[in-house]
């Protein structure tokens, strides 16, 4: 069996050498106690290297469709087999070849979409030229150069990959490093040419006046922007992003500006505040960075929260408000907290004024009696200290109904039933233990109708067998249930259940459980810059920052209001549902890339989106290098990174992209297009430096 590029669809059967050196027809898999493993990983290598080389090659030959399909499904059976053969060789080096090898096919595949999309943004940069349209020319050589960089970013990661597969490999990918470096190498000049002849480089200078900063007492910064001649932008409003906040200054003749610097999130003590100069879509000028350093002091807010009413059951909507102000000058985009009991129920950020009023729903989770409602901002050592306020709130205990079914079957007793409120609400996502006769018991979770199914081992007594349900919690407000059903000795179904609703009721729930899939998808609430995030634990940190992406743009953004104060709608942990939640949309694996995503949302001026899918890139990246628990939230992300000695300026990219996030995901209106585009680059620097 020859080689093959990609093109084609192969079975699993590779090539195995002998030991005389000659090849046969032989599944990883077959090969008994690492026979042949050494032989075998080495062939899939040679395979998987020239797959990448052909690659590189349709690439340079502008063959795109060509250069994706050569490292398709053939080179993910390839890689698979590898990842198998790896564990059984008697090289250690060939489980991080492995990790090379499939993240080289990602950035073959990133590498080759950059530089198509640069290939046809230069078209249409012609075009505009010709037709003498220079405010297009100009939009376009400044979407170039963000490919651009892109491009040059994907080649070093991608030369990254290639050398570490030789060095742990014998194969040798010098042709394809080569058709690489000259592809980057092409458009870098291209670029150059571009850039000399449509746009202005220019230099930002910048310096602090003050040498401390507070929020209550703001530190003065002055700058100058001049272009590549020596000139001066003068008497023009430019815009710049100073720390992660974007604000307008006036320049004067000599193109001088002044600004205040009113620190929030950034760290105590001397900082280094990056200033990014960020031209309009259609200017002449090109961005330049710049830094000043400036000592942070901390101040204390004032925090306040009111609620209503004052005395609450499961499922009953609580309002809660908070306003944090520092001298009485509200303090905007502040991230907060409520917690009823020991249970956060909602994530907000602040809004102009410094107030914010959101609207939950009580979980189970929380313990009847006497609690506390808890608005608290998760901060520490910061400009703005955590701090916090507490309200009291009566939790009071609602009542439950339980119902069970019962029948034999081969497999043992199924079980099914449903779990509900005294009032008929389902109560999704509670431990229901099941027990046959006094065999061992079994816990199960209800669905987000409450329902739940299980099978039990059936004690074969010959007798007849009372199945019960229980429900209880000791920490919870919802009461107690229990319910019996009897299977009838020699028969293959039950009695009527004992509680509420009949067996072909709870028959009906189940299965609309089952087709809807609510217990794997919890209904997820959007709207109004809100969202109870008890959620993300439970699908997982990258699929749920997905769905949010995906989701968030469906409510059409028709919250965006300019009010002072905010109210919002928060999913609780586990609201009541009358009927199963269809499953959120989620993205179609074999759809366009991350990259491709990241550019379209950013192309389209969807910036929430691009800033949540650059979120996610950093903290899956976490989570798989660092041993960061999935399930944490982004500010404890960004905590435990620096507790798992992330380096320095890893950090800063990932505050970056974490307070990016806070914004897209939980603010009131959208994330500004360049923090969104800052977002996206640090993630991408955050990646090329974590490889």
């Amino acid at each position: 069996m020859q080689a093959d590029d990609g093109g084609s669809d192969m079975n699993l059967q590779v090539e195995t050498p002998t030991d005389d050196n000659e090849t046969q027809q032989e599944n990883p898999d077959s090969v008994s106690d690492g026979e042949y493993s050494d032989e075998t990983a080495a062939w899939l290598a040679r395979t998987m290297g020239s797959q990448l080389e052909n690659s590189s090659i349709a690439l340079s030959n502008q063959q795109y469709d060509r250069a994706r399909s050569v490292l398709g499904d053939d080179y993910d059976e390839r890689l698979e087999q590898y990842v198998e053969v790896a564990g059984d060789t008697s090289s250690e080096t060939d489980d991080t070849a492995a990790r090379e090898f499939e993240a080289a096919r990602g950035n073959q595949q990133n590498f080759t979409n950059e530089v198509q999309r640069y290939r046809q943004q230069y078209a249409a940069y012609q075009a505009a030229r010709e037709n003498g349209n220079e405010r297009e020319a100009r939009i376009t050589a400044r979407a170039m150069e963000r490919t651009a960089a892109n491009i040059s970013d994907s080649s070093q990661r991608l030369n990254r990959n290639f050398e570490q597969i030789e060095n742990t490999t014998s194969v040798d990918l010098s042709n394809g490093q080569g058709e690489i470096n000259e592809t980057t190498e092409n458009i870098t000049a291209t670029q150059s040419a571009v850039r000399e002849e449509t746009l202005v480089g220019t230099t930002l200078t910048v310096q602090a006046i003050d040498q401390t900063a507070s929020f209550s007492d703001p530190g003065t910064i002055s700058g100058q922007i001049q272009t590549e001649n020596g000139s001066v932008i003068a008497d023009e409003p430019v815009e710049l992003r100073v720390g992660n906040r974007t604000r307008t200054v006036q320049t004067d003749s000599n193109g001088t500006f002044e600004t205040q610097y009113r620190p929030r999130s950034v760290g105590l003590g001397p900082q280094s505040v990056p200033v990014e100069y960020i031209p309009s879509a259609d200017s002449v000028y090109l961005t330049d960075n710049a830094s000043f350093t400036i000592t942070v002091q901390q101040v204390t807010p004032d925090v306040t929260n009111d609620i209503s009413p004052e005395a609450v059951g499961y499922g009953d909507r609580l309002d809660v408000s908070v306003s944090v102000a520092v001298n009485s000058t509200g303090v905007s985009d502040i991230p907060v907290e409520f917690l009823v009991g020991d249970a956060v129920v909602a994530r907000t950020t602040t809004g102009p004024n410094g107030t914010v009023t959101a609207a939950v729903q009580v979980p189970a989770s929380v313990d009847d009696g006497d609690r506390q409602v808890v608005a608290r901002i998760p901060y520490q050592d910061r400009a703005i200290a955590g701090s916090q306020s507490e309200h009291p709130v009566v939790v009071v205990e609602t009542e439950t109904t339980l119902s069970v079914s019962a029948s034999r079957t081969d497999n043992g007793i199924v079980a099914r039933g449903q779990l509900q409120t005294a009032a008929g609400d389902p109560v999704a996502d509670r431990p229901v233990q099941i027990q046959a006769g006094d065999g061992e018991a079994q816990v199960v979770e209800t669905t987000q109708n409450g329902s739940f199914q299980t099978v039990v081992a059936d004690p074969q007594t010959g007798e007849s067998v009372t199945v019960t349900a229980t429900y209880t919690e000791p920490r919870s407000n919802l009461g107690n249930a229990t319910a019996t059903a009897t299977v009838a000795a020699g028969t293959g179904g039950g009695n009527p259940p004992v509680g509420s609703g009949s067996d072909r009721d709870i028959l009906i729930d189940t299965l609309l459980g089952i087709l809807f899939g609510s217990d794997e998808n919890p209904g997820i609430g959007f709207g109004n810059g809100v969202i109870g995030y008890s959620w993300l634990p439970v699908l997982g940190g990258g699929l749920a920052l997905i769905v949010v992406g995906a989701s968030w743009f469906v409510v059409a953004r028709f919250n965006q209001t300019q009010d002072t104060d905010t109210t919002a709608s928060v999913e609780t942990a586990d609201p009541p549902s009358t009927e199963p939640d269809k499953p959120p949309t989620i993205l179609d694996d074999a759809g366009p890339t991350f990259e491709e995503r990241i550019e379209t949302y950013l192309d389209s001026g969807n910036y929430d989106a691009a800033t949540v899918l650059a979120y996610t890139a950093v903290h899956d990246e976490l989570v798989t290098k660092n041993g960061i628990d999935e399930g944490t939230t982004h500010w404890e992300l960004l905590r435990e990174s620096r507790e798992h000695g992330v380096p320095e300026d890893q950090v800063a990219d990932i505050e970056t992209v974490v307070e990016a996030f806070e914004m897209a995901a939980f603010a009131p209106t959208s994330v500004e297009p360049s923090r969104a585009q800052a977002a996206v680059e640090r993630a991408q620097d955050f990646q090329a430096d974590s490889r």
